[in-house]
């Protein structure tokens, strides 16, 4: 039998080097993470201040309509409805400010941000007098004559956290492209399909805000001669029945919905696409926590499509982040960026 040459002894070597850092080479970290500009930190804090100051407001007097002095619900579930999303904000600027995974709480940062634009253009109309309010408005579930309107602590506060959330948006734009952060592209071949889903869900988080969240049931009133009339009662009202800011403000919340769900499958890595679909998900299902507790406490309000479409909306975005965190398909051709460090 001819002995293993030079070259076959050689070749063994090589390979059984090669069959030890193969199980080095699969355990590999998914994501590679550069180093955090100051910027995206400052955006993180600022997001962290506003998610704070949406959690402090809820334990002061909002508004005094009609004499009446307008409170926040603050039962244990309202509460906690009202936690979720700022909460989920908090918890992304705290992994920004750590250095971990920064792209993904930027994307939060950024949904929330662009969010907040809208939301408080709608709380400037809250400031206006009664004489630029419907006669009859839904406060926290309760319909109040809106015969004098005084903003009180938590209208300043409300819009103060969204003034914040706005500024975060503009830091996070600044800071994203300087925030080194990628993955395997195993999820690029997905971003088409999600695209067309979020367009989707897009829809129905433009229909939840463009709906009424809550509605008045028609009173039946009969006469002494039993003849009965059906009377409207004064509720919620939709987008297009809305006036001046709370208009201006309606529009522009239901654009950032689906300009986010849009933008949302061209974020790269997939875990900055999952991060703006978390963002918007939050949003609406504390929203729609919210209403559903509100038109369960008070006889004459009830649970419109509006409730209904906002539940639905935050669903399917949870549902679509989920989908995205788990889809995969073959790596993308472009390699990944070059960075100084591993996380």
């Amino acid at each position: 039998m001819k002995p293993p040459s030079d070259g076959d002894r050689e070749f063994v070597r090589t390979a059984a080097k090669g069959a030890a850092t193969a199980p080095a080479a699969a355990t590999a970290p998914a994501h590679i993470v550069g180093p955090v500009p100051a910027v995206a930190r400052a955006a993180a804090v600022v997001a962290i201040l506003a998610s704070l100051l949406l959690v402090a407001v809820r334990f002061l007097p909002y508004a005094d309509v009609g004499g009446v002095q307008v409170d926040p619900p603050r039962g244990p579930l309202d509460i906690g409805a009202a936690l979720l999303w700022p909460g989920v904000v908090a918890a992304a600027g705290g992994s920004v400010v750590l250095g971990k995974l920064p792209r993904l709480g930027l994307a939060v940062l950024a949904a929330s941000g662009a969010l907040g634009i809208g939301l408080a253009v709608g709380e400037l109309y809250q400031l206006q007098g009664a004489e630029a309010h419907r006669a009859v408005e839904v406060f926290f579930g309760r319909r109040l004559v809106t015969s004098t309107v005084e903003p009180l602590a938590g209208v300043w506060g409300q819009l103060l956290a969204y003034v914040l959330l706005a500024f975060a948006l503009v830091l996070t734009l600044v800071a994203w492209s300087g925030t080194t952060m990628d993955d395997s592209g195993d999820f690029d071949g997905q971003r088409p399909r999600v695209m067309g889903l979020a367009a989707l869900v897009g829809l129905v988080g433009v229909l939840a805000v463009a709906a009424r969240p809550q509605d008045a049931p028609d009173q039946i009133i009969e006469d002494v001669i039993g003849y009965r009339t059906t009377v409207q009662v004064a509720g919620s009202v939709s987008l297009l029945d809305r006036l001046g800011l709370d208009l201006l403000g309606g529009v522009l919340l239901a654009a950032a919905v689906f300009t986010l769900a849009l933008l949302a499958a061209t974020l790269r890595p997939r875990l900055a696409t999952v991060g703006v679909l978390v963002g918007l998900a939050a949003y609406f299902l504390s929203a729609a926590l919210r209403v559903l507790l509100e038109a369960g406490r008070y006889a004459d309000l009830v649970i419109a499509p509006g409730g209904l479409l906002q539940l639905l909306a935050g669903l399917a975005f949870a549902a679509l982040a989920r989908y995205c965190l788990r889809a995969s398909g073959p790596q993308s051709s472009r390699p990944p960026l070059p960075m100084p460090g591993h996380r």
